[in-house]
């Protein structure tokens, strides 16, 4: 009898020492699950009755009981164009066993679409048969917004490159002795040497005195500054000065962190007030 009680009290303390390990296990999977922002959800092949998870059905702004617990539930809240996508991808993974993984365009409740990266896992019973299949939802969302913006973004400024350089190197004659370069865009190794080439020809042809580098549209990085010192040196090699103008105060830092040797070349504050110090000097001049 004794031995009857040690067993029974042996077996009462395993199951719930599994009991205990079991909630621990489901509280750990819970967190886990709430940490990663994904939807769980659940796929009853014979029956066709599905569980979606609260966090699931937040993604879409619906309350766990709103959606019907039912596959066609989940198809119909499917962008019609993705559904084909999606139904080939199941039965990709149900018939050959390939693995689930797809996006697709989801219907939330106030209309718009979520972008949703869908993984799963089937199983199968002894004869091969298809039973079940659960998964995560993943709201890719706001990821492909940031990347076909990232796009957009580079797809402009390449544009805008190419504008720039398609345009070559306009040198303005704004007087007899003074010419001016508006700097427009970003400025790279290949467009700083033309710039210099065709300005440095242009400066010797024509006797100029002075070349004002209007950095109104330019835009400033660490190369730049370290084009703009090289062009300074090359116009006073060969007689002429270089002269800044339109200079903005983001730029004005750059310029004092990199700390070159441009300190002494005139600045001001836009093309007229440095036209207007150049012609004092060539009109003063003997």
């Amino acid at each position: 009898m004794d031995d009857a009680r040690g067993t029974i009290a042996t077996l009462r303390a395993e199951n719930e020492r599994l009991a205990a390990a079991l909630s621990e296990a489901e509280t750990r999977s819970a967190l886990v699950l709430e940490a990663t922002n994904d939807g769980v959800w659940d796929w009853d092949l014979t029956t066709d009755q599905t569980v979606f998870s609260s966090r699931w059905a937040g993604i879409l702004g619906y309350e766990q009981d709103e959606i019907a617990s039912n596959a066609a539930a989940f198809f119909e809240l499917i962008h019609e164009h993705d559904r084909p996508k999606v139904q080939a991808a199941v039965e990709a993974h149900l018939e050959r066993r390939e693995p689930y993984l797809v996006e697709f365009r989801m219907r939330a409740r106030n209309g718009s679409w979520r972008e949703i990266q869908a993984r799963g896992q089937g199983v199968w019973d002894d004869e091969g048969k298809p039973v079940r299949m659960a998964g995560v939802h993943t709201d890719i969302t706001e990821r492909r917004q940031q990347e076909r913006e990232r796009l957009r973004n580079e797809e402009l400024i390449e544009i805008q490159n190419a504008t720039i350089r398609a345009l070559g190197v306009p040198i303005l004659q704004v007087w007899k002795g003074i010419l001016c370069v508006p700097i427009i865009g970003a400025v790279d190794d290949e467009r700083a040497t033309d710039m210099t080439a065709v300005l440095l020809e242009r400066v010797a042809a024509s006797a100029t005195r002075f070349a004002i580098l209007d950095l109104t549209g330019a835009e400033f990085r660490s190369e730049t500054v370290q084009y703009l010192a090289r062009m300074i040196r090359s116009l006073r090699l060969i007689g002429a000065q270089g002269v800044f103008c339109g200079i903005s105060p983001k730029t004005a830092k750059v310029l004092v962190d990199m700390d070159l040797d441009i300190f002494e070349v005139p600045s001001y504050r836009d093309l007229g007030d440095a036209l207007r110090a150049c012609l004092a000097v060539l009109t003063t001049a003997p």
